[in-house]
Parts: structure tokens; sequence; C-alpha cells
């Protein structure tokens, strides 16, 4: 055992590489491999943050419009990132949206038109065009259906010379944005999440666009000056589990049979709401299921005509006790009379509300028959 001691002192002398000598072990040169090892992190973490700093820079939509101090706000609102709005803004952006607000006609108007590349909505939007109104359209092209028809209706608009401004209507820094350049006289509110079974897989999107939406639209219309006349679709669902036919807009509404139904009440009340607080003209139409061109994929009739090319039956579905089933179709060119019309007769309740100055009870009403003060 003594003879391995000198063996074992000769080994440590030993280089551990050729050409080199190892070093005494130490705790000093332990402390001093620590604090070097600390550095090397350190610096290493210092230069990922900095490359992380960088990327998300580099990454953020500019302002559109760098002179504004409300604009520049804007790229940095959690709410516009979370909607994933397009970058708008600029003095090019502006121009086309003047141009396409532009009144044409003598006694024309000037409409903003939401969900404008949706069904009703690009029917009513080219309508107004084609009669010499100012439009502006904005749509959100979200996913509920295939996107490219509704990307289809878009350069149908633009054809006629309607822009289509890309964003949520819940971004109200973007709606603010719209009324600081246009001066619109009225709002033809048509966005909205459509569909009743869609409810089951995605209830928050009812919420979102129906409730959410029509609130952030109204903030907006009432805070303008000045301030524009509303028209906006309700639906026929509202009417819910009421047995009697045929309806009536006095028929109770409060037994929806679906969310969406519940979200189309909802909006009634709250429309009500903001007539008897601010005094803001609100038509709303209660729709019985639209049909025509260019309409939704997603409806019975589009199902019904691909099972008979295809030589299939239909099914027939059957009431309780035996009793039959039956539904009312609006034909789409329906649709945009009353919705113009509706329009039209909102301008002349705003002219009624202004004598009176009582804002109170006025101008609002539901399937387009007006309750004036008078």
């Amino acid at each position: 055992m003594s003879q391995l001691k000198p063996l074992s002192s000769h080994l440590d002398s030993i280089p551990s590489t050729p050409g080199k000598f190892k070093m005494d072990k130490s705790p000093y040169i332990h402390r001093l491999r620590y604090h070097f090892s600390l550095a090397k992190l350190s610096f290493w973490c210092f230069l990922f943050l900095s490359l992380i700093l960088i990327f998300f820079y580099r990454a953020a939509p500019p302002s559109p419009n760098p002179n504004s101090a409300s604009q520049s706000s804007s790229s940095s609102d959690p709410s516009r990132r979370s909607l994933q709005t397009p970058t708008w803004g600029g003095p090019n952006w502006e121009k086309r949206v003047r141009s396409s607000a532009r009144i044409r006609s003598r006694n024309g108007i000037c409409v903003l038109v939401t969900g404008a590349a949706g069904f009703v909505g690009t029917h009513v939007s080219a309508a107004l065009k084609r009669r010499g109104d100012g439009v502006l359209g904005m749509d959100n092209f979200n996913n509920y259906y295939d996107p490219t028809l509704k990307r289809a209706r878009q350069a149908l608009l633009e054809r006629t010379g309607v822009f289509v401004v890309e964003g949520d209507i819940n971004d109200s820094v973007l709606l603010k944005k719209l009324f600081d350049v246009v001066a619109f006289s009225h709002v033809m509110h048509l966005a909205a999440q459509a569909g009743v079974r869609y409810a089951m897989e995605n209830p928050t999107s009812y919420v979102h666009s129906n409730i959410a939406g029509l609130v952030s639209v109204l903030e907006v219309c009432k805070s303008a000056n000045p301030q524009p006349a509303i028209v906006w679709a309700s639906s026929s669902s509202v009417y819910g589990l009421n047995s009697k036919v045929p309806f009536s807009e006095k028929d109770r509404t409060d037994q929806p049979a679906s969310l969406y139904a519940a979200t189309k009440k909802a909006g009634e009340e709250i429309a009500h709401t903001y007539n008897h607080i601010y005094g803001l003209s609100i038509t709303g139409l209660r729709f019985f299921t639209v049909y025509g061109p260019w309409g939704r994929p997603d409806m019975a009739y589009f199902f019904f005509t691909r099972d008979i090319l295809k030589g299939k039956s239909i099914p027939i579905f059957e009431a309780p006790n035996h009793g039959t089933v039956a539904r009312d179709f609006t034909y789409i060119d329906d649709i945009v009379k009353g919705c113009l019309a509706s329009l039209d007769t909102a301008e002349r309740v705003l002219e009624v509300v202004g004598r009176r100055r009582d804002l109170r009870n006025c101008g609002f009403s539901i399937w387009g028959t007006l309750h004036r003060c008078l």
C-alpha cells in the first residue's frame, strides 16, 4: 500500500494531454470556473432576449397614421391584436374610403354597411351604390363558411365602386377612424354571426358579434357628429316558441329557442336602451330566411338542390301530433327594398326628432314600422 502513494503522486504530475501540464486543483480554481460560467450564461441570456425584442419590434404593425397620437396608440391596443385587424390607415387608404363614401346623387345618403361582404350586405351595398348613395363597406371575412365566397362578393362590390374595409366591428379604434374620415348619415348594420346550429359549437362567437359587436357600433354612433340613423338586422328567430301564426311584431318574443335567437332578442333590448338614453334613431328588421343569388351555402335550399341533382330524396320532418311544418322564405330583392326604404324613412325620423328635441322614445322601431313622436 505504501508503494502506491508515490505512484499516485507521480501520475498526478503527468500532463493529461501531450504538450499540456495539468494545473493544481484548488478551491480558487473552481471559483474562477464558476464565475466564468455564470458570466457566459448571462451573456447568452442577454443576447437571446435582445433578439426576441428586435423580432417583436420589427414584426409590430406600423401605426396607420404616424402623425396622429390616437392612431399611433392603436397599434399597441390589445383589442386590435386579438382581433387580428389588418393594417389600415394612411393617405391612400383614406382616399379610397372617401371616394367610396362620396354621394353622387342629389338627394343621396352616406351609409356605412357592416357585414358588406355577406349575402344581404353585398346586395344592399350594390343597390345603394347604383342609386348614387355614398357607400363604405366593412367586413371581417371570418370563416363561418368558405371565405372565398365573401372575397368574390368583395370583388363584385369593388367593380361597382364600393370599398370594403377589412376589420372587426369590435375594433372601436377602427370604427372611430372611419367616422373621423367620413361623416356618415346612416349605418346599415348587418354584421352578425349567423346560423342556429353553429351556436352549439361556438357559442362565444354569437355573443362577440351579435351583442358586443352591436354595442360597439352603437357606442361609436352615439358620439358621432352628426349622429347617424341606424338600421340593423334582427331576426324572425326572436319569435322563438311562439305558436301563434302569422307572426306579428306585437307578439311576445321572450321565449327564444336558440342561442342565436337569444342574442338577437338581446340586441333589440340593447337598441331600445340606446334609443331611450341617447336618442339614436334605430330601426330593427326581422328577416325571414333570405334566399337568392350569392346566398349563404349553409342554407336549406342549397342542400335541397344538391340532393335533387344527385337523385336523392329530401327528408321532411313532422311537427308534434303529425302536424305539418312550414317556413317563410324571402327573396333577396324584397329584403333589399325593405332595407333601403328603412334607411330613407329613418332620415325622416331624425328630422321629426330634431324638431321636437325630445329624444326619448322616438325613432325606435321593429320591422320598419316607425314609431314617430308627433
